[in-house]
């Protein structure tokens, strides 16, 4: 399971000039290298240049670019090897799906009744922490959804997400009415990668009122970003009502 890390992006998501006053940060050669894979300039299983090569023309120290990979590394978005070097991600490592689970699949696992309702959705600028956790620009426009799953007709779950036009715009409002938003990209993605967090946290007002009960009261949510070769998909978050155990499906 990984954590989200709570470390700010740069605005701009470039690169600072080599000989120029400020050092790039790790965040900005992570911009940079998704940058290159989104682009197509390196490809789906291509092997991408050293630590030490890209430190030497991004004009940073070598300790950056490994940081930058790493991170990628842990979203699945490339993977790396001792003494072999790190590829642009052509399949999902072992167990990268289990990131990628449809609440369906959750609500039969544990013998109920699975319903599905689309609540809200609208278009927005992404929030800074949303933009962070799916490595955007701050202020990119997304489409904000919630839903409530049901097991057997009880509350069994409330879903808020994000979804990126980049990767998955074609998503529209009337598929988000028929099913979530991982059973449509499951079905039509092969290389899907992600990270998955694992919160108590507190009722807000929106899901408690979603899922009936009291605001405040601490509860367990589960956090997922989702991407396919280096673009971003969703972020989302489940919230489950309090006392709620949940057993992920495989």
């Amino acid at each position: 399971m990984l954590i989200a890390k709570e470390e700010s992006m740069l605005e701009s998501g470039g690169l600072a000039p080599a000989d120029g006053p400020r050092p790039n940060t790790w965040q900005s050669v992570r911009a940079e290298v998704l940058r290159r894979i989104r682009a197509g300039i390196w490809a789906a299983g291509e092997l991408i240049p050293t630590e030490l090569d890209l430190a030497r023309e991004m004009g940073c120290a070598r300790a950056t670019v490994n940081r930058a990979l790493t991170e990628l590394a842990r979203d699945g978005i490339v993977h790396r090897r001792r003494r072999v070097g790190t590829r642009v991600a052509d399949a999902p490592p072992s167990g990268a799906g289990d990131t990628a689970i449809p609440i369906r699949q959750e609500v039969e696992a544990s013998g109920g009744v699975y319903g599905y309702r689309l609540m809200a959705q609208k278009r927005l600028g992404a929030p800074q922490d949303i933009s962070r956790a799916m490595h955007l620009k701050p202020g990119e426009m997304l489409l904000r959804y919630r839903a409530l799953v049901t097991a057997n007709d009880r509350p069994y779950c409330v879903e808020v997400g994000y979804l990126a036009r980049q990767g998955a715009g074609w998503l529209d409002g009337e598929m988000l009415e028929r099913a979530e938003p991982v059973e449509w990209l499951r079905e039509r993605l092969d290389r899907l990668s992600g990270r998955v967090a694992i919160h108590a946290t507190r009722l807000t007002t929106e899901c408690a009122e979603t899922l009936g009960v009291e605001k405040g009261l601490p509860v367990l949510t589960l956090d997922r970003t989702l991407w396919c070769d280096g673009l971003a998909l969703s972020h989302s978050r489940r919230v489950y009502p309090p006392g709620h155990k949940v057993g992920l499906a495989k």
